[in-house]
């Protein structure tokens, strides 16, 4: 997701990059690209294998299931196909269709001057991975361990390094690029033959190799490749987007793929995990219906689930279809806890209020939300390097045709790219060598409870205290990151917080359970937060201030350099961040249950049987990376979890 600062440079590159062509450049694709789905009347009285959700993780768990041809399995998805060819155009990744998300937005943010945030939860079959910017990192390895330090075996970064190599198939760049930018990987840490593509765009900006080497004068440690887990440091990352560069014919990356070489497409759960596998007669999907519910037999082992047609009023036609073997949750971070909560899984007091019966009285459904907040920043650079993204306005009419022609004829320049593929990810005692003894020391001095959700009961502070202790040991240590500055060759940028320390709650609307779900990020409700983000704010202009970044004559503009004092930048902080780049997390934690836990290491939901939880949701700590890729490797665990159970 592209979030707010990141439209300063966006908005200017799409002055140029039309996406007028689109449909000119993959004109095979609406063929490609045609419906396999069924209808209700279609439908089986019951199945091996139900999934509620046919987004990103969903995707990956129907098609690892139904690689058993006698184990039939069902998707249920609220959205629809999108089949527009700009879907998989890379400028796509900064660009986010209003019908394939939600409408969604927070409650009140108190943390940032009451304002209300956008809940970015996409609404389409593919999930995220359809609408997203296509990034492709994945957190440290510290990040992942911290999982298994919650009691969660068999989850640290060695037992996930697999599944991340599994979903993966490797993308060289061309020679000539490597050599250019220093581009540099870890080849084992990716897959061969895996679903999805991951490259490095064909065309970079060459204000990118400058910022590259400010960063390391500003601290940042150079490494070969951020997936290994050494994501900290300074290094070039892989997006998920196919990019073979042709000229006059002649291919010129080593490139592994049975995608058309003359076309450069986004790599997606829809394109790669579903469509190869969307003839298997035992997978179907059925699109534009609501799951309203699951239901239990008096053991309370899930039998199946309740569903609507999408749009249909109150009073309509519900249909009841039958689990065999299991039914597996991918509604994502938004609406996996609101399924549970109308099933009469969650907390019973909200339960109560909204006449649902008690199944499990579970409550942590729908708390320990977390996302990455961002700040931002903007310089003007008076003796910029050219091209850069600022060349592309559209009074350039030179470089405007040559933008066009180069991706018409090779499919590279500007309209190649993404979100970009290199950023920092900065420790804290690289952010903030003054203060970070200080910062550490305030969070673990806090009484936990003053800053978390009023409906957290005493065992959630419990897990929380638990996760405090692992979360500030992280942010002591040098092989992990507080905030991801992500690099373009543009002088402005955002502070993405990769640590955040407030939690969020997503609670059904007792008045009503149908309608979408209340969200509070509770952003910055605890000062550690805020207190970083301001640290983010002079890490950014130290870096201006780096011999190579100053040969580009950097002019501040935002937050202006009149604001210098911490009470002025936190004011700066607290009145233009965002709650969200669209990585909403944590809302159906894998922790134990007397922490708040709501899935165990098995991801199977806790007081009831026949139910799991495989999504973005699961994940009791976020990772310092989009979580995309995190995404994916979850999934294929959680396939290979649930096959062994049932074998």
């Amino acid at each position: 997701m592209m979030f707010r600062p990141f439209r300063v440079w966006a908005a200017t590159v799409a002055a140029v990059l039309s996406l007028s062509s689109v449909a000119s450049c993959y004109p095979q694709l609406q063929a490609e690209f045609s419906k396999r789905q069924i209808g209700c009347r279609n439908l089986k009285d019951s199945y091996d294998y139900i999934v509620i959700g046919g987004g990103q993780s969903g995707l990956v768990v129907a098609n690892r299931l139904s690689e058993d041809p006698d184990a039939t399995v069902l998707i249920v998805e609220y959205g629809y196909f999108d089949d527009r060819p700009m879907v998989l155009q890379p400028q796509s990744a900064t660009s986010y269709p209003r019908q394939d998300l939600f409408n969604v937005t927070s409650v009140p943010q108190k943390g940032l001057g009451g304002s209300r945030q956008a809940v970015y939860a996409a609404c389409v079959v593919g999930g995220g991975s359809t609408i997203n910017g296509m990034m492709l990192n994945r957190g440290a390895a510290d990040d992942y361990d911290n999982w298994e330090k919650l009691n969660n075996p068999g989850w640290g970064f060695n037992d996930l390094l697999p599944y991340f190599v599994k979903s993966t198939r490797f993308d060289a760049p061309a020679p000539q690029l490597q050599k250019e930018f220093n581009i540099t990987w870890n080849e084992s840490s990716y897959g061969s033959d895996g679903p999805i593509h991951v490259s490095y765009a064909p065309f970079q900006w060459p204000g990118v190799k400058i910022q590259y080497q400010g960063l390391v004068e500003a601290g940042a440690e150079p490494q070969l490749d951020g997936a290994d887990g050494h994501a900290y440091g300074v290094f070039w990352y892989t997006v998920r987007t196919v990019h073979p560069i042709l000229v006059a014919g002649q291919e010129l990356t080593n490139q592994q793929s049975a995608v058309d070489n003359a076309t450069v497409t986004r790599s997606y759960a829809r394109n790669q995990y579903y469509d190869p596998v969307a003839n298997r007669e035992n997978l179907q999907i059925l699109t534009g219906w609501r799951v309203n519910d699951i239901t239990f037999d008096e053991n309370k082992h899930a039998t199946g689930i309740r569903m609507q047609k999408r749009g249909t009023e109150a009073g309509a036609q519900v249909i009841t279809v039958k689990s065999k073997k299991e039914i597996v949750l991918t509604a994502g971070a938004l609406h996996s806890p609101q399924v549970l909560q109308r099933s009469g899984i969650g907390p019973a007091a909200l339960l109560e209020k909204a006449k649902i019966d008690v199944v499990v009285d579970l409550p942590g459904v729908g708390s320990n939300l977390q996302d990455h907040a961002v700040s931002g920043f903007s310089y003007r650079y008076t003796t910029d390097v050219e091209p850069n993204p600022t060349t592309t306005q559209a009074q350039n009419k030179t470089f405007a045709e040559w933008v066009q022609k180069e991706w018409k004829e090779n499919r590279s320049g500007p309209m190649s790219q993404t979100t970009g593929n290199t950023a920092g990810l900065l420790p804290l005692k690289v952010v903030s060598p003054d203060r970070w003894e200080e910062i550490v020391a305030a969070y673990r001095a806090q009484n936990a409870a003053d800053f978390l959700p009023g409906t957290y009961t005493a065992e959630q502070v419990r897990g929380y205290e638990a996760q405090r202790a692992i979360l500030s040991d992280s942010m002591t240590r040098t092989d992990n990151a507080v905030v991801e500055l992500p690099i373009q060759g543009t002088g402005s940028g955002a502070l993405v917080l990769t640590k955040e320390v407030s939690r969020g709650t997503v609670l059904l609307d007792p008045a009503d359970i149908y309608a979408d779900p209340v969200l509070d990020y509770q952003t910055f409700v605890n000062p550690v937060d805020a207190a970083i983000a301001v640290e983010n704010v002079r890490f950014a202009r130290r870096l201006q201030q780096t011999p190579s970044v100053r040969a580009l004559g950097p002019v501040e503009q935002v937050p202006g350099a009149n604001v210098t004092s911490d009470e002025a930048l936190l004011a700066v902080v607290r009145s233009s961040s965002g709650s969200s780049t669209a990585h909403i997390s944590g809302t159906c934690a894998m922790m134990p249950r007397e922490y708040g836990g709501v899935v165990d290491s098995e991801l199977r939901v806790y007081g009831v049987g026949g139910l799991s939880v495989a999504d973005s949701s699961i994940q009791p700590l976020i990772p310092g990376a989009h979580i995309c890729a995190t995404v994916y490797a979850v999934a294929e665990k959680a396939a290979d979890l649930i096959k062994a159970r049932h074998r």
